[in-house]
């Protein structure tokens, strides 16, 4: 899961907000030391038998207007520095080393074989002359997800997404998760048609068969919030009946075919720690006295100078995963409704190559000139017809219902 890279603009955001709320409209400079910008960040997991990815970017300084802010699914975000030019390597205190290259999308990863569970593992990251590496840790053993299921309490209430955790390797003990999830769910026009215009016939024609607007779709979307817990008030080291997240029943997720693959890890205190930290400097913002991004925990050091890194490697045994599907008929929902639409009264060819050219779909032609009545014609916009103008793909996955 990606993590906000350029964590030093944290404060100059939260100032920022400060001044929507107040009307202020002078710009706050913070004054950091020189040593406290343009650091490395690092976040990645290292992964026993999985691809182990590691993100790696440049601290943006908070009077750096290189990167600009913009407003995206209701949170503002702003562009990272990513480092291109790195040197990543897995190493074992065993001596075992596997590089990882980078990719098109900015990770370094590579596919990691098995990993022995009484060797520490860490990163060595070799980047404008300095080396960096993160503190070593035994690769951690996460429980089986015992039970993954949904919970709508009754008419107009959200759906909950329940997770139940598989017996603790020592229930004495306080246990430390964060979890990642992908939903996948089915879209359906909201409208049909199976005519169109044809401006030179000037008449209504049918849509040729193999170029009718699909009738199903599907979406897919990873979470992106931090989303991890301890299990230091929990009964037996384990959680029961845990809310991951919840659906509003309004929502086109869950108006037809809905599935969720959620997948676990198991993390040391100090990883939980830092994620905490995260969602505290970042995503859950307090106001004015959240800690300042320079003062959040990491396991990244240099150690061929005194410059400081930001970020924290983590390494796993083992991930589990679990999917829960809901079909949207055993629940309450509220089907998506279609957009508005134009109805033409006495309607002429003329209107019609109007509707055409301003990019209306044509989907009821009401002709009874013949018996002296009028033209009548519906019109609505692509949206309502094509699913795939919202983002959806017209190939249905294969763990997605109806099975075959």
């Amino acid at each position: 899961m990606k993590r906000i890279s350029s964590l030093l603009k944290i404060a100059h955001f939260i100032v920022i907000c400060a001044c929507m709320l107040t009307g202020c409209v002078e710009e706050y400079e913070a004054d950091l030391p020189e040593s406290e910008t343009n650091l490395l960040v690092v976040n990645g997991t290292i992964r026993s038998n999985e691809k182990s990815e590691f993100y790696i970017t440049r601290s943006i300084p908070p009077n750096d207007h290189s990167s600009d802010y913009y407003y995206v699914n209701n949170s503002y975000t702003w562009d990272a520095q990513t480092v291109y030019y790195a040197k990543v390597t897995i190493c074992g205190t065993d001596g075992s080393e596997y590089e990882c290259p980078i990719q098109d999308s900015g990770y370094y990863s590579c596919n990691t074989p098995a990993l022995d569970p009484n060797v520490s593992y860490y990163v060595r990251i070799e980047c404008d002359g300095d080396i960096y590496q993160s503190n070593p840790e035994k690769p951690l053993h996460t429980p089986d997800i015992e039970k993954l299921e949904y919970y709508q309490k009754g008419d107009l209430e959200d759906i909950q997404i329940l997770l139940t955790t598989g017996e603790p390797d020592d229930p004495t003990q306080t246990a430390y998760y964060t979890w990642e999830y992908t939903e996948t769910w089915e879209v359906r026009p909201k409208r049909h048609t199976a005519i169109y215009y044809d401006v030179e016939a000037q008449k209504a024609m049918d849509i040729p068969q193999d170029e009718l607007y699909p009738e199903k779709g599907w979406k897919t979307a990873d979470s992106k919030a931090i989303l991890t817990e301890s299990t230091a008030h929990y009964v037996g080291g384990k959680f029961t009946k845990y809310q991951l997240l919840d659906i509003s029943y309004k929502n086109e997720r869950i108006a037809w075919n809905y599935c969720n693959e959620v997948t676990q890890r198991a993390i040391s205190k100090a990883e939980y720690e830092y994620n905490k930290a995260c969602v505290e400097a970042g995503w859950e913002m307090g106001g004015l006295f959240t800690p300042q991004p320079s003062a959040l925990p990491s396991n990244i050091r240099c150690t061929t100078s005194s410059k400081r890194a930001l970020g924290f490697v983590g390494c796993s045994l083992n991930t589990v995963s679990k999917r829960v599907y809901i079909d949207g008929h055993d629940i309450y929902r509220e089907v998506p409704q279609p957009g508005p639409y134009i109805k033409l009264e006495d309607c002429t060819e003329i209107d019609c190559e109007k509707m055409v050219y301003q990019g209306l779909i044509l989907y009821i032609w009401d002709d009874k000139r013949l018996i002296q009545q009028p033209l009548t014609t519906w019109w609505a916009y692509p949206a309502d017809f094509d699913v795939r103008l919202s983002g959806a793909t017209t190939t249905k996955p294969d763990y997605m219902p109806p099975f075959e």
